[in-house]
């Protein structure tokens, strides 16, 4: 019954967004009573709160194997690794991530993607801290938290707006800023140390 309200509420998510789901469309879609879905569920909220839920642990698992990969690699093929993982992950759910994105508080957000967003920092980090001696500054934590933000906030809007420029240059333009940001040497040059 839980599976049938949550993919319920998801599709009324994806059709008609955050404002006009309700808990009796979710009700409807999901093809049981109100009374059963109140047995589950408080309000629509904790239906949306159990699908943000989901769609995080749908994420993380699919990004996984590109960070235990990205963590065993030089940082030009660690980013591109990431990036395509972080952005194929976030285009599988684009309908549900375009009704969620701004209609649940930012609060919220950040709480949802705390774990998700621990483990990427944490591949950051070291990458950073392994290839110490070429960075630009040597505050590690700063380019970290600046390299995950910038990331998230430029993928999703990449998803969400849908603009006219090739996924494999979007990718590559992407991953040269991060390598800018971060590293006092030529992209090129550490591309050419990576192969």
């Amino acid at each position: 019954m839980v599976e049938r309200i949550v993919a319920a509420g998801a599709r009324v998510l994806e059709d008609s967004g955050h404002q006009d789901a309700s808990t009796n469309r979710i009700a409807r879609e999901a093809a049981v009573s109100p009374g059963s879905l109140y047995q589950y569920f408080p309000d629509k909220d904790a239906i949306i709160a159990e699908i943000t839920r989901r769609l995080i642990d749908d994420f993380a698992s699919a990004i996984t194997p590109a960070l235990r990969q990205a963590a065993t690699e030089q940082p030009a093929v660690a980013t591109g690794l990431v990036l395509g993982a972080v952005l194929d992950a976030l285009q599988q759910h684009a309908p549900l991530l375009r009704a969620l994105v701004d209609r649940v508080p930012a609060v919220e957000q950040q709480e949802a993607l705390q774990s998700v967003r621990g483990r990427l920092a944490d591949i950051v980090y070291h990458s950073l801290a392994a290839n110490r001696q070429a960075l630009r500054h040597a505050d590690v934590e700063r380019a970290t938290w600046t390299i995950v933000e910038f990331t998230q906030h430029l993928l999703v809007r990449y998803v969400l707006d849908s603009p006219s420029i090739e996924r494999e240059d979007f990718l590559a333009d992407v991953a040269r800023m991060i390598l800018n940001l971060a590293f006092d040497i030529e992209v090129d040059q550490q591309d050419d140390q990576s192969h």
